[in-house]
């Protein structure tokens, strides 16, 4: 039961973000407060050719080092296999993990999510369906349930790194949530408004170079009339 309404509330968040607007590129989100376009595909393989860029950080008080990809999978290659994933979940969806140093296998935090969500005056990505989570259990099925991942994200211009990622805590050991501090959180002008400013200086530049023939017209005649009187 707990299960499906994290997953009910999973669509119901993916709804409201695509519903705020169709045509947003994946990992790019509309602030509704500040109306800001903020746009993380630096931090992610998006913004990277396609590559993989997976971002580290420790869990003092955890005992383990966690490593998170930003709207894409931080593996480099493929993991699958039953001797590598622990629950055999895909590790091409695998949003973040850790190494389980008992059985040496890949434990999921859940898959990544390329639909930013502003919860709050936070902007978050959530990630859900990891490796199963021993601690809690689904009352419904009696299996336990998936780890979950919630990243917040914090504007930082001042930050001269990509991004800096902190591991802020768990519940359960079950469900994780980290903060990002990046520029790249931080909103810019949306895309439709840098285009009408690109027509906006199109239309002036235009217009300067009107004035300009249209007064050296003006003075080449004028000075053509006072040639002939003379």
């Amino acid at each position: 039961m707990l299960e499906k309404a994290k997953k009910l509330g999973k669509d119901q968040e993916i709804s409201e973000a695509v519903a705020q607007d169709e045509a947003l590129d994946p990992c790019t989100i509309i602030n509704p407060h500040s109306h800001g376009f903020i746009d993380l595909r630096g931090l992610s393989s998006l913004g990277n050719e396609g590559r993989a860029l997976p971002w580290t950080t420790k869990g003092y008080d955890y005992g383990r080092n966690f490593t998170l990809g930003i709207c894409s999978t931080p593996f480099k290659k493929s993991h699958n296999g039953p001797r590598e994933m622990q629950d055999g979940v895909n590790s091409t969806l695998v949003g973040g993990y850790y190494m389980d140093t008992k059985s040496g296998k890949y434990v999921s935090l859940g898959e990544f999510s390329t639909t930013p969500v502003v919860r709050g005056r936070k902007l978050t990505l959530k990630y859900y369906n990891g490796s199963y989570c021993e601690n809690l259990v689904d009352r419904s099925t009696g299996l336990p349930v998936r780890r979950s991942t919630m990243i917040t994200f914090t504007c930082d211009r001042d930050m001269l790194a990509k991004a800096s990622i902190s591991y802020v805590g768990s519940f359960d050991d079950c469900n994780y949530m980290f903060e990002v501090r990046s520029h790249h959180a931080c909103p810019t002008a949306a895309k439709a408004n840098n285009l009408a400013a690109v027509w906006i200086f199109l239309l002036i530049f235009v217009a300067a170079l009107l004035v300009y023939f249209s007064g050296d017209f003006l003075y080449r005649n004028i000075r053509a009339q006072k040639m002939q009187k003379v």
